[in-house]
């Protein structure tokens, strides 16, 4: 039996900087991934992150071999691909496998000890706290590991939060029509590419409910992928990259040098981060931007606040205590967690936009990329764009384009004022986390059907 102050499950960005600022600090701290030392950082990914994460986490940026390009923008296209919107911001395109093993090293460097190829199992629970986890190492073997604190950053399965009771708070289920799933091609092309511009294109036709994106890495590297709803009758994405994307002139000669698939959450934040003895961060809170499915800025901002708060909780008789860990609710909200809950009410209108509606919105110019920069960054829908709609359908009749995305404004309002008002206890939670069914409800039920 072995005891630690923090249990750490999962080596991904989110786990590997909780660990590196709760050992940097002192405290005695594991991580268990079932990766292999040498391959925790291995993931299908998009390989892009906007500079300012590193600067909010505050970790120095990408750097040698793992920055493999600066992107000063993204180019979002329309369906029919002849208007495009530029969403100005500098970001890297890294190198997913060394920027992982980056983290990894830094959080050992501190004192984290690694437990490589170890399975989580199930939670060890005594009443209702998490006293740690029931492990299988590489040969078989069961192996208990008690903590004051266990960290679920295991990812969108979440496998220690999912298999509590369903009364308690924290256990929440990923829904299809809240997911993307993807599959993503690491190419090697024989035309230079011009890195100035990471790539998003929408479509319906090529990827319902979410889009498919070729972001160039360095000279001749191509990161190309696409990102399906898994809904009832969706498309297989693999299939349908090698169907519209593979099938491009761009890609026609290029040798594959990776190629693999994932799930991606695409909503709002986990209703608690935190349980007695537990708390999940990263992918396993649902921490990915709704809009661009972008996540490991949010899970290393989400690790980094997981951190402090347990940091604080130890000078404390009772760390686990959910009341003393409570207040990381209200920090990542207010950093973070509003602006993606505003944006899960948008994605779901654009998932329901048809193609014709979004080439509309890209010919009248009805948003610029200062805008959607606003939104991305604010979580909020300026006005000035109503006033673009509303000009473009007196000379075109779209009527319904523009009710629908006053009423999208307004629930984007209301929502995000509620998780910025998070409550400061758990005593109003199951208020607060009603307040917000209800209002989700109301909003798909009056605008979106």
């Amino acid at each position: 039996m072995m005891k630690y102050d923090v249990i750490i499950v999962g080596a991904g960005s989110a786990g590997c900087i909780s660990g590196y600022f709760l050992s940097k600090s002192g405290l005695n701290v594991a991580i268990f991934d079932m990766k292999s030392k040498e391959r925790i950082g291995e993931k299908v990914c998009g390989d892009a992150i906007g500079k300012h994460h590193f600067d909010e986490v505050g970790i120095p940026l990408p750097s040698g071999d793992e920055r493999e390009c600066i992107f000063h923008g993204v180019a979002v296209y329309s369906p029919n691909e002849k208007y495009r919107i530029i969403v100005k911001g500098i970001g890297y395109g890294i190198n997913r496998y060394l920027f992982g093993q980056r983290l990894l090293k830094m959080a050992l460097d501190n004192g984290c000890e690694l437990y490589d190829q170890h399975y989580a199992l199930n939670p060890i629970i005594d009443g209702e706290y998490v006293k740690g986890v029931v492990v299988r190492d590489k040969n078989g073997f069961k192996k208990t590991f008690y903590s004051k604190i266990t960290i679920d950053a295991s990812g969108a399965t979440a496998v220690l939060r999912t298999r509590l009771s369903e009364n308690f708070w924290i256990y929440e289920r990923l829904k299809k029509e809240d997911m993307n799933a993807a599959y993503r091609v690491i190419y090697e092309v024989e035309e230079k590419q011009d890195t100035t511009y990471a790539k998003i294109y929408l479509s319906k036709k090529y990827a319902p409910g979410g889009y498919w994106w070729s972001f160039p890495k360095k000279e001749y590297i191509v990161n190309a992928g696409i990102g399906v709803q898994p809904i009832e009758s969706a498309p297989n994405p693999r299939k349908n990259f090698e169907k519209y994307i593979a099938s491009r002139r761009e890609f026609r000669n290029a040798r594959v040098i990776h190629a693999g698939g994932g799930i991606v959450p695409t909503r709002k934040p986990i209703s608690t981060m935190v349980w007695n003895g537990l708390i999940a961060i990263g992918d396993a809170a649902y921490t990915c931007n709704p809009i661009h499915g972008g996540g490991i800025g949010p899970s290393m901002l989400s690790g980094k606040l997981a951190a402090e708060t347990i940091l604080k909780a130890f000078e404390r008789d009772d760390p686990g205590n959910m009341n003393n860990l409570w207040i990381l609710n209200k920090k990542y909200m207010e950093k973070y967690g509003a602006k993606q809950a505003a944006l899960d009410i948008l994605r779901m209108l654009l998932q329901r936009l048809s193609d014709d509606d979004l080439n509309f919105i890209f010919e009248k110019k009805i948003v610029s990329g200062e805008e959607v920069e606003v939104i991305g960054y604010e979580g909020e829908i300026e006005l000035s764009v109503i006033r673009k709609i509303g000009k473009a359908i007196s000379l075109l009749s779209k009527p319904s384009l523009l009710k629908r995305v006053v009423k999208v404004r307004e629930y984007m309002k209301t929502v995000e004022k509620l998780y910025y008002n998070y409550p400061t206890t758990p005593t109003k939670f199951s208020e607060w986390r009603n307040k917000v069914n209800n209002i989700y409800k109301e909003y798909i039920t009056r605008v979106l059907k």
